[in-house]
């Protein structure tokens, strides 16, 4: 998947589906963590997606809050 198709996705998902997302990126991150730490995961690309990918969905949550906060106030 491309990074603008990620970026779409991830833009039309509610609240509840980007913190499952976010569980789900964290889950697979450090299951990725174990595998390369074990030597079953020969290149480390899987880590820094893993870690863009929750940087990514972190940044859309931040937003939702902060757009939340400025239509209460």
């Amino acid at each position: 998947m491309s990074r603008a198709q990620d970026r779409e996705e991830l833009r039309g998902l509610s609240l509840l589906e980007l913190q499952s997302a976010l569980r789900d990126a964290r889950q697979e991150l450090f299951q990725n963590r174990l595998r390369y730490a074990t030597h079953h995961l020969d290149n480390p690309e899987p880590l820094r997606k893993g870690r863009k990918r929750i940087a990514r969905i972190m940044t859309y949550l931040h937003q939702r809050e902060i757009g939340e906060q400025k239509g209460v106030a």
